[in-house]
């Protein structure tokens, strides 16, 4: 299994690793190795070895107070203060080390508690930034995963189009093309 990374923010593509909140929840992040293979397919670390299931369990608290706050802040909502602490916890240590091999190539780093202080430093970034105020809730029902909108025009609907815009758009074209059998 793959994770999508579509929310063009490392920190909500982090919150994203439990999905289906709503509904069907479905926590992605199961075993300290999909943990590990998360962070290497978001491009965090190089590698990353010897997760425990405690250190998963910090990364697990990290990430729901992540989404919280990031639902918070698109709902215009206050921010719980229980959540900031955790975020400024885990940013307040020295993030991934970055290692610049070649024009081009860059090594990343680190382990377990330097992961979480770059993830808590990116939500700090966010939550702390203008771009606060570009986090949407997808509109895919049951999705609940969570994007930034750089669209020219901030009309963006869904985290993905290849995903949640198109079973919309389909289920709208099944719906209009019965509506056209019926009259």
């Amino acid at each position: 299994m793959s994770f999508a990374f579509v929310s063009d923010h490392l920190a909500l593509d982090f919150a994203a690793t439990m999905a289906w909140r709503s509904t069907r929840r479905k926590e992605l992040l199961v075993e300290p190795l999909d943990f590990a293979r998360w962070t290497v397919e978001a491009g965090v670390v190089d590698g990353l070895e010897a997760v425990s299931q405690a250190e998963l369990a910090k990364a697990r608290a990290l990430r729901e107070a992540i989404y919280r706050l990031a639902l918070a802040a698109a709902g215009g909502k206050p921010a719980d203060s229980e959540d900031i602490a955790r975020v400024q916890q885990a940013a307040s240590h020295p993030p991934v080390r970055l290692t610049l091999q070649t024009v081009g190539r860059v090594e990343r780093r680190g382990g377990v508690q330097e992961v979480l202080a770059t993830l808590g430093a990116s939500a700090s970034d966010l939550l702390g930034g203008s771009d606060r105020l570009l986090i949407r809730h997808c509109a895919g029902e049951p999705c609940t995963r969570l994007f930034i909108d750089r669209s020219r025009a901030g009309t963006r609907r869904w985290c993905s189009k290849r995903s949640c815009g198109s079973r919309i758009n389909a289920a709208a074209y099944r719906r209009r093309t019965r509506e056209d059998v019926q009259t």
